[in-house]
């Protein structure tokens, strides 16, 4: 009861502060042309790209963040840490103030945050306030001093397991995230939020639950392609005549489907193909970029749903890329509305993925084929370049208040579309798929 009363007052104290400070930072704030940005709290590695994307393209931009992977991170990927910001608070004459009031050094970060940026891009984690009773007002103070909101949800901030389409995406998330299963009542708590008041949503394929979204990109996914080194020496090895290099980075491998892949490799294996599968788990980007360009020759992404940040180094470091395109519920909307069908990657499932890989080990110049496409398609699509113009149209609509049309952004029915805007990616698939006539002139 003491802790409930605690809470009640806390909460009622944080309140009355927002509401008599809101007006004098909405005031500061008409001055200001170009939008300050800011990315976080959650450490994942979009941000990072996001952030240094919109930078190069001249704002003022910063990453804020709460942590970072030492798996697969370096500290010096963000800009600041929230106990960067914090270290005064921790100096000797405020350590009795913070034992009165804990919520002292929150509400340091959130006046931070309103006094000196204009947009925030977040997942639907939250702030600063994300674990405590008061993250709707801390959001919702935000808004009332006139900053916006760009929501980019990127998997377990917002996956409702009961509620998702595919049920084997459903298991294969369970496998490496059951506790995300008990949180459904706070992610949905947070997703009607964003609904309701994100001034932008942008989430990709994974949208089995936002409600919402205002733009419509297969993967949301940023690539700095300057950092990858495109191949430019492609192996003629057939399986035959020489060994097939296949890679994998199965950060998490029930979600990866990487038990279906290794044991489609041994049966390659044991009816006499030359194919080696190369696994690369929990080394960082830069390892995984020197391996992909000087020694790959196929990349196996995942063979249960959709394409993420590691079929996006694939394709940019110029190789074929295997991932999961094959659930009608998930990608027919990206055929139709967006830009799925210029996408070269070959899609695969469990059932299908060693024939697949017999395939393209026994052709290598339809590795190739794909493999340059590949790279034209993360240029167009995912990179630095590609990002920066799909945030300023964002900005355009949300900020600037021009009548921008998002939702068609990459409707290729739409002459006036980004797709349309550059020649279209060419490729041999059809619906990421080997059609009949082509099929029928492989080596199989």
């Amino acid at each position: 009861m003491i802790d409930k009363i605690r809470i009640y007052f806390e909460r009622a104290i944080i309140r009355v502060l927002f509401s008599i400070t809101y007006k004098s930072f909405k005031k500061s704030r008409k001055n200001i042309s170009k939008p300050r940005l800011f990315w976080g709290i959650t450490h994942i590695i979009n941000f990072k790209y996001w952030n240094e994307a919109l930078r190069n393209d001249g704002y003022d931009s910063k990453t804020v963040m709460s942590g970072y992977s030492q798996f697969i991170n370096k500290k010096e990927d963000y800009d600041l840490y929230i106990y960067d910001i914090l270290s005064p608070l921790y100096l000797r004459p405020f350590i009795y103030l913070r034992k009165i009031f804990p919520y002292l050094a929150r509400i340091h970060m959130v006046f931070y945050i309103v006094k000196n940026f204009d947009i925030i891009h977040t997942s639907y984690d939250g702030l600063i306030f994300k674990n405590s009773n008061c993250w709707k007002d801390e959001l919702l103070f935000y808004k009332k001093t006139g900053m916006k909101i760009v929501a980019l949800p990127y998997g377990s901030d917002y996956q409702r397991f009961s509620k998702l389409y595919n049920k084997s995406w459903n298991n294969a998330i369970i496998i490496n995230y059951p506790e995300n299963a008990r949180r459904e009542k706070s992610i949905d708590e947070k997703i009607d939020f964003f609904t309701e008041h994100a001034d932008c949503i942008m989430a990709g394929f994974q949208y089995d639950q936002v409600g919402r979204w205002d733009i419509l990109p297969y993967a949301i996914y940023p690539m700095d392609c300057n950092l990858f080194k495109p191949k430019q020496n492609y192996t003629s090895n057939d399986g035959t005549n020489g060994t097939v290099k296949v890679y994998h980075t199965p950060n998490h491998r029930g979600l990866k489907g990487t038990e279906f892949l290794i044991e489609a490799v041994d049966n390659l294996k044991a009816e006499g193909l030359l194919i080696e599968l190369v696994l690369l788990e929990k080394v960082s980007n830069e390892v995984v970029r020197q391996r992909l360009h000087d020694d790959a020759d196929i990349l196996v992404e995942q063979l249960i749903l959709g394409y993420a940040l590691s079929a996006l180094e694939g394709i940019s470091s110029g190789l074929t890329v295997i991932t999961a395109l094959e659930d009608e519920m998930y990608s027919r909307v990206f055929r139709r509305y967006s830009y799925l069908n210029e996408c070269p990657m070959l899609s695969s499932s469990p059932e299908k993925i060693k024939d697949d890989l017999r395939i393209l080990v026994r052709n290598p110049e339809l590795r190739k084929t794909l493999g340059m496409a590949g790279r034209k398609f993360a240029e167009k699509y995912h990179s630095y370049d590609a990002m920066a113009t799909i945030f300023n149209a964002i900005y355009d609509k949300i900020w600037y208040n021009k009548p921008v049309d998002l939702i068609n952004f990459f409707n290729p029915q739409n002459k006036e579309s980004y797709n349309n805007r550059t020649e279209r990616i060419k490729h041999p698939l059809h619906e990421n798929k080997i059609p009949a006539e082509l099929m029928a002139t492989l080596n199989k």
